[in-house]
């Protein structure tokens, strides 16, 4: 299974409409506080509201751990009562493709505050299904009557029930199971990783945390893996290279560089953070992790802009696998940089990457903007004043120091008349 596109209106900082297509590789940039994050993160509360992992029949608010709020309103675009909230999903699977879109509505009666399914539309190939709550007038106003439209998650009761049409329970069955199973191969890493310990007690590898906890266990169980992260590090990180030190129970991170060896902890922080990242990216090049579904926030946190290019490359080689699908969200100027001196230089197509940029607005929402990668490397437009930052301050360098020079050669014709 693959995700198509996924998209939102009136979700929070997004007002207008938004549809994000996927690629192997996507990229999120922008501002802080302009929405990546909370974009990024949508992918994975789509695929829970859809799939049969989730329980009960509110709109899930929490999935796995990660929270999206304390109430449904919170996913309101301003928090504005009694609005709606919009949800798009498109998925590939063994050939067949689903798209499915939904209305999720915020209710605020005398007695009660919730959240209802209120449309639903349902594409799989050629066949077409459609939902959309009809207020019962014996039931009085409309809010009262949408208290009690049941629906799980996504998908309105009255699609899974024994009166909806058997074709249209079969393909909901299939679906939400089949997602299920794509939830297996999901890793979210979130913006800031856990410090490396000093040492550990090697278990059952499981699959990474959202701070990058479990790393450990697939390297002490794998050494062509372990072998190719420490060529990785002492490639790109000034010769430092990565190692694990067995005894007896324990196992420490360590790094050596020369006849100097050192425990993890005390390496830079963006060793530190960078690790699991390049730990779950070179897994699944040696095809340890199966089929994917990666989301990366700030790699490169912490990390000397030096060797923020080399994350570029490790995940266009992820990409090139052709295997699953990795988003990240960055702040790196270096890092797309090198994904575009690849294209141009002909070792990466650019179909395999899609890149968008989030933009809070003055208005007060934010809006994102593909930008397409041309072969040549070249790029169809560009936010104004973004990674401008080093070319204004070489100018601005450049001008003081002319000024500098000008002051200079008057004081110097002043003292020799």
């Amino acid at each position: 299974m693959q995700i198509r596109s996924f998209g939102c209106a009136q979700y929070k900082a997004f007002r207008d409409p938004v549809s994000v297509e996927l690629r192997p590789l996507t990229l999120f940039f922008g501002k802080n506080n302009s929405g990546k994050s909370a974009l990024l993160r949508l992918v994975r509360l789509l695929l829970r509201a859809a799939s049969d992992r989730l329980r009960g029949e509110e709109f899930p608010l929490d999935v796995d751990g990660l929270s999206y709020g304390t109430e449904f309103l919170d996913l309101v675009h301003g928090r504005l009562p009694s609005s709606h909230v919009a949800f798009n999903l498109a998925l590939d699977h063994n050939g067949k493709q689903f798209d499915l879109k939904t209305e999720v509505q915020h209710i605020l009666g005398v007695s009660f505050d919730r959240s209802v399914l209120s449309r639903a539309q349902l594409n799989v190939d050629d066949k077409h299904w459609e939902w959309q709550f009809i207020p019962d007038r014996e039931r009085g106003s409309v809010s009262a009557a949408l208290e009690w439209v049941p629906a799980r998650g996504l998908w309105p009761h009255a699609w899974m029930s024994e009166s909806s049409p058997e074709e249209l329970r079969h393909q909901i069955d299939y679906w939400r199971s089949g997602i299920a199973r794509f939830e297996d191969g999901l890793t979210h890493l979130g913006p800031v990783r856990a410090p490396i310990a000093l040492a550990y007690k090697p278990k059952q590898p499981t699959p990474l945390a959202f701070d990058g906890e479990g790393f450990i266990n697939w390297l002490a169980r794998d050494t062509e893996l372990l072998r190719r992260v420490g060529d990785w590090f002492a490639t790109h990180l000034d010769g430092w290279r990565f190692a694990l030190d067995f005894s007896g129970f324990m196992v420490e991170c360590i790094l050596r560089k020369g006849g100097i060896t050192i425990n993890m902890t005390n390496a830079g922080q963006g060793m530190q953070q960078l690790l699991p990242i390049v730990v779950l990216q070179l897994a699944h090049q040696t095809g340890l992790a199966g089929p994917f579904f990666d989301l990366v926030e700030e790699p490169e946190s912490s990390l000397h802009a030096a060797a923020h290019a080399a994350l570029g490359d490790l995940f266009l080689e992820t990409a090139k696998l052709g295997q699953g699908q990795v988003l990240v969200e960055t702040h790196s100027e270096n890092l797309l940089l090198r994904i575009r001196r690849r294209i141009a230089e002909g070792k990466a197509d650019p179909e395999l990457v899609a890149l968008y940029w989030v933009e809070d607005c003055a208005e007060g929402f934010s809006r994102v903007q593909r930008i397409h990668i041309a072969r040549n490397g070249e790029v169809d437009w560009w936010p104004t004043g973004i990674f401008s930052e080093d070319y204004q301050e070489v100018r601005a360098l450049r001008r003081a120091n002319l000024e500098r020079n000008q002051k200079e050669r008057v004081v110097d014709r002043s003292e020799n008349q």
